[in-house]
């Protein structure tokens, strides 16, 4: 049987929702992180081989709330000004959780992220009660991939590539701006480089998506629901924006998918000499996945 430990929950000597909102750097992070292994001590607590108490109770390496009747807590739970979520296990999130189809970050002390975030290369948005708005790459970090923290591994990767492709793009159309540096020595990346992940396009292609697995796909339109801009305007969403939509089907894995993006969005350029069918052109994206007969499907929507 698991030793169950009753006592101080690190998140308690972290500070308040305040100061969590006001988390705007990477270094800030890096401080609560040092902070909450500092401060979550064995001393702190109370082990108990036989029962609970009310609050936060620890089971190995897991925290769980025991709700005053003794009952375990399980969804969202709001306690000293700060906002946690307790799975159907009861076990307290850490990192990204998908809850009700909004994506959350819980820092490593159980607590809701509130306001913007700097994980690593990746600068996050997220709304007034917590959920994931937006992801682009930092400034001056020296490009590459980062984490859009809302999707699974071959999507991720395939969201990797897109940038990558973007970011040389960009750079062999800027060629200066890839040449300056800051005062630490790190390249000047301007954000455009990279896309910046929506969360509401996520919403979108994953909408079109399951749409066009089970209806069709042709011109650029669904059967019932019509283009993208018409699905946008009906939702609505930057209805006057301007778009490209790729329906990637039949893939074998995300690599088959990146080379049929770029078969299509370079034929259409080269056949009509237009920008809006480059991925440089576009600064937001959008994308989902699913799965049919063993194959990879995905739907990418990209936003000027």
């Amino acid at each position: 049987m698991a030793v169950l430990v009753v006592g101080a929950f690190p998140g308690t000597g972290l500070g308040t929702a305040a100061a969590q909102e006001t988390q705007q750097t990477q270094e800030t992070q890096q401080t609560q992180e040092t902070q909450q292994t500092q401060e979550t001590q064995p001393a702190q607590q109370t082990e108990s081989n036989t029962t609970a108490h009310p609050g936060w109770n620890r089971s190995g390496e897991n925290w769980y709330w025991m709700d005053e009747n003794n009952s375990l807590h399980k969804g969202w739970l709001q306690t000293d000004g700060r906002t946690y979520y307790l799975d159907k296990d009861g076990i307290m999130a850490r990192g990204w959780k998908e809850v009700d189809g909004e994506w959350y970050y819980f820092h490593e002390d159980g607590g809701m992220n509130l306001g913007e975030l700097i994980l690593d290369n990746g600068m996050y948005e997220f709304s007034r009660n917590g959920a994931l708005v937006s992801a682009q790459w930092v400034e001056n970090t020296g490009g590459g991939a980062y984490s859009a923290g809302c999707y699974d591994e071959e999507t991720q990767a395939l969201f990797d590539e897109l940038n990558e492709e973007k970011k040389q793009r960009y750079f062999d159309q800027h060629p200066d701006r890839e040449d300056d540096y800051d005062g630490d020595m790190h390249r000047v990346y301007d954000r455009n480089a990279g896309f910046k992940m929506d969360m509401a396009l996520n919403k979108a292609a994953a909408h079109r998506l399951e749409a066009a697995m089970a209806g069709g796909y042709m011109d650029e339109r669904i059967p019932g629901e019509g283009t993208v801009n018409d699905y946008l305007a009906s939702i609505p969403y930057r209805k006057n924006a301007t778009c490209l939509e790729l329906y990637i089907r039949s893939c074998e894995d995300e690599s088959e998918a990146f080379s049929k993006v770029m078969e299509r969005t370079g034929d259409r350029y080269d056949s009509k000499g237009d920008r809006t069918y480059s991925l440089e052109y576009y600064r937001s994206l959008g994308m989902a996945r699913g799965e049919k007969d063993g194959k990879q499907y995905f739907l990418i929507i990209m936003m000027r």
